[in-house]
């Protein structure tokens, strides 16, 4: 067996809902002074602004004699209502809060490998979750077939969405499909805003499927809304569409 040794260095931050924290330093072992960037304090601001409660951060450093030397960003979410009630699925979380302060980066992506996120629920039980910037990299690439598939939603071009199903992998009825969409409509009414809630990857008949949640956020009543693809393909391929109210 392979004898694993890990260091892990890490500075705290503490910021709390609202409070701004822009140029805060502290010292650390890797470096003098550690400066938390405008992006990734807009990245903290943003998942604040999305699930409320208390957010801790930190960057380190692990170290292993299998992986060599990692850097990552870590965030730790508490007492926030909005994932509370989502912990039945703490993957979604977890990873929207990763992914919200992936997207937020630019030049800071090659600073880091990793985002790890902690959860702490009520009851202080926590659970954590890593994200690899290569994972969130090939999610905001696929993301773009998620705007693609709201976007033809939104505008009822429902025959092109029907072009991009692939029912292969899991079989449902195509034909069946869209004329379903579009007798919900009516109940439904325009889609004003979408809002994404995390991703999932699972492998699946020798694929990765990536599976993206969110939800559509309409004039008459708001539903869930979620897709399946394929994660490693470039392909504008749907093999699952679902509504879930």
């Amino acid at each position: 067996m392979k004898k694993i040794i890990s260091l892990l260095i890490c500075v705290l931050l503490l910021v709390s809902c609202g409070n701004k924290h822009e140029g805060e330093e502290k010292p650390s072992l890797l470096s003098n002074l550690i400066n938390i960037t405008d992006n990734e304090n807009n990245g903290i601001e943003e998942i604040l602004n999305f699930y409320g409660g208390r957010c801790e951060y930190s960057i380190g450093v692990s170290a292993s004699t299998s992986d060599g030397t990692k850097k990552y960003f870590e965030i730790e979410m508490s007492q926030s209502d909005e994932i509370e009630k989502r912990l039945d699925k703490p993957i979604l979380p977890s990873s929207n809060i990763a992914y919200i302060f992936y997207k937020n980066l630019k030049e800071e992506k090659k600073n880091y490998d990793a985002i790890h996120v902690i959860l702490v629920s009520k009851n202080n039980a926590e659970q954590e979750f890593k994200y690899p910037i290569s994972t969130l990299e090939k999610v905001e690439q696929r993301m773009s077939l998620n705007d693609k598939t709201v976007n033809l939603l939104k505008e009822k071009k429902f025959e092109n969405l029907k072009t991009m199903l692939n029912n292969e992998l899991i079989p449902f009825d195509k034909n069946e499909l869209v004329p379903r969409l579009i007798k919900l409509e009516p109940q439904f009414g325009d889609i004003k805003e979408y809002r994404f809630f995390g991703f999932m990857i699972a492998p699946y008949k020798g694929k990765d499927i990536l599976h993206l949640s969110g939800a559509l956020l309409r004039e008459k009543q708001n539903h869930e809304f979620s897709i399946d693809v394929d994660f490693n393909s470039n392909r504008d391929e749907l093999y699952q569409l679902q509504y879930k109210k």
